[in-house]
């Protein structure tokens, strides 16, 4: 499905990220996990196409990322979709909900108005959202309705593998886990791969069965994600996140 293979990025003379690698297969979940600044987000624009690597090579379902072309930009548009983490930029402030769903449908698919209506309606109630709150403007959402309306959009191109980077952390704690969850199921029910980008740790568990961990743009190590607490065999690095999760865990629970 998805190779990334020694990927390097440099920005300005400053390495990003260093030789890079990991796959993920048809059907797979893989968590990309580090601090701010590890590399994380610049790693996914690469893959949307959004930069070029300085050197390496990144393939899907054996095309090599495109560099021109507006026929092979779109095709891998359609195949990958992402969810940033800043979703204020996603969602046209001056447009309605509908409009903003409807917008990559015109641009990417044949579908005609009524087609392009049943395919927002179907995806608003896969996401839990109401059919009412597309006559509003995406500014009146609240910031769980505004992440959700941000899936649906991804999710309305059938793509092949969906990108999430950091898409809950301006979420609290009960809409993270709703959040996940509902990935957890639309990634069962439409058999997606999934890349999920995070700083958290405690977030991976049950979503994603494979993390790769990352810091200052090198990959620390990948492993399964049921050895997750095995410390004897993890990096120091990756003990570190854990308990830095397992400390914000405790902490959150004095509140609840």
């Amino acid at each position: 499905m998805l190779q990334v293979q020694q990927v390097f990025k440099e920005i300005n003379g400053r390495q990003i990220l260093k030789d890079i690698n990991f796959s993920i297969e048809d059907g797979g979940s893989l968590a990309i996990v580090g601090e701010s600044g590890s590399g994380k987000s610049t790693l996914a624009q690469l893959i949307m196409a959004l930069k070029q690597p300085t050197s390496g090579q990144i393939i899907f379902n054996g095309r090599n990322l495109p560099s021109k072309g507006i026929k092979s930009y779109k095709a891998w548009y359609r195949d990958i979709q992402i969810i940033f983490q800043n979703t204020a930029s996603t969602l046209n402030p001056s447009m309605s909900l509908f409009q903003c769903l409807e917008e990559p449908l015109i641009n990417f698919t044949n579908l005609n108005r009524t087609e392009r209506k049943n395919r927002i309606l179907e995806y608003l109630g896969k996401v839990g959202l109401r059919e009412d709150l597309l006559r509003n403007r995406p500014g009146k959402l609240s910031g769980g309705q505004y992440q959700r309306a941000c899936l649906a959009k991804a999710l309305m191109m059938n793509p092949k593998l969906l990108i999430c980077d950091e898409v809950v952390s301006n979420l609290d704690i009960v809409l993270q886990q709703q959040m996940i969850e509902l990935l957890m199921s639309i990634q069962k029910e439409q058999g997606l791969s999934l890349l999920f980008i995070t700083h958290d740790l405690s977030l991976v568990p049950g979503l994603c069965t494979d993390i790769l961990v990352m810091k200052d743009g090198k990959k620390v190590e990948q492993f399964n994600t049921t050895d997750l607490h095995h410390e004897r065999e993890r990096d120091a690095y990756t003990i570190t996140l854990l308990k830095s999760t397992e400390m914000l865990e405790t902490a959150w629970k004095k509140y609840l």
